[in-house]
């Protein structure tokens, strides 16, 4: 029970110092958070972009006289009742961006990550299992290549290849506009043809750095003593490959899968937007894009909760998967 209340301290700690390093850097950027706004509004209005900033800053409770220290004061306590902030350039809270976009997300990077980790770990098995074998060389060598292409360039690729060359998968959107949203068996296909571009610009990354990590790790178990002495007692190679080593060389991937999901969920940001699929990574790089700051801080606080919680559960994952492991 200590541990657990010293980690939820820990996290806590790490939450308020990373939420608060993002809200100081995204109120100290250049430009006024309240522009974009105030630009539509003059143009609905047809009134002096001066009038538009007051009015702007006014929907948007900014007070350009304010402290930095009372606006940190006033975004903790949103922050506290729930409140990520509001949008600007789309003139609504960032709760319901996020409540319209996180769903696809989380979509998009449970399926990316569950083909990642799968295969990556069969393939770094297999890899290392077959050391010094043809098989090896081209497993390792492949992954080392395909770890350095950045997603958003494998994006580019996948959409080039396969739906502007060969038209096999849509061009953007998460569903069809003529297809109307169901249980149906032709809306739930549709969706998943919509994902598998961004998921398969995700994953294959993913899929390459956790090979080359089980790679590493079963090498190194299979020079332990208790693989020698299995061995010394008669066991098939089947069974010590299985029950021995996938199992302990897998071990220490699981406390890296929530880095991995993290980094999927910071990193999805210009897939999402080179497939104008509309997850949060499309509203991350629209944000960008238009200086809404807004939006901005929303997102970066949304993605600093999805890393931290992964990471608490990962720890106690890892506690029922390790017997060795005890949560003290």
């Amino acid at each position: 029970m200590n541990y657990v209340i010293n980690r939820v301290i820990y996290l806590l700690a790490v939450f308020v110092i990373a939420v608060s390093g993002i809200f100081v850097l995204v109120n100290n950027m250049p430009g006024d958070p309240a522009y974009g706004l105030a630009v539509s509004i003059a143009q609905q209005r047809n009134m002096q972009i001066e009038q538009a900033l007051e009015i702007a800053r006014s929907m948007m409770g900014i007070d350009p006289d304010e402290s930095l220290l009372t606006r940190y004061g006033k975004f903790m306590s949103n922050l506290l009742k729930g409140n990520l902030g509001y949008s600007a350039f789309y003139n609504t809270s960032v709760n319901d961006i996020i409540s319209k976009s996180l769903p696809w997300t989380i979509f998009v990077i449970s399926l990316a990550t569950l083909l990642s980790f799968v295969v990556g770990i069969f393939l770094g098995a297999l890899a290392a299992q077959k050391r010094g074998t043809v098989i090896e060389w081209i497993i390792s060598t492949v992954s080392s290549i395909i770890q350095a292409i950045p997603p958003f360039i494998l994006a580019v690729l996948i959409l080039f290849v396969f739906s502007v060359t060969l038209r096999l998968l849509p061009l953007g959107g998460a569903y069809p506009v003529d297809v109307e949203p169901s249980f149906s068996f032709e809306f739930i296909y549709k969706m998943f043809l919509h994902a598998l571009g961004p998921m398969l610009a995700t994953a294959i990354p993913q899929m390459a750095s956790w090979t080359l990590a089980m790679r590493g790790n079963t090498s190194q178990v299979m020079e332990e003593d208790f693989i020698r002495f299995a061995e010394i007692r008669g066991l098939r190679d089947s069974v010590i490959a299985k029950k021995y080593i996938r199992n302990n060389a897998v071990l220490p991937l699981v406390a890296s899968l929530a880095i991995g999901v993290g980094y999927m969920l910071g990193g999805h940001t210009l897939v999402e937007s080179i497939f104008n699929y509309p997850g949060i990574g499309f509203y991350f790089g629209k944000a960008i894009a238009v200086r809404d700051f807004g939006l901005l801080t929303g997102l970066f606080t949304l993605i600093v909760i999805g890393v931290i919680a992964a990471t608490f559960i990962a720890d106690f994952v890892y506690s029922l998967i390790d017997p060795r492991v005890k949560l003290k």
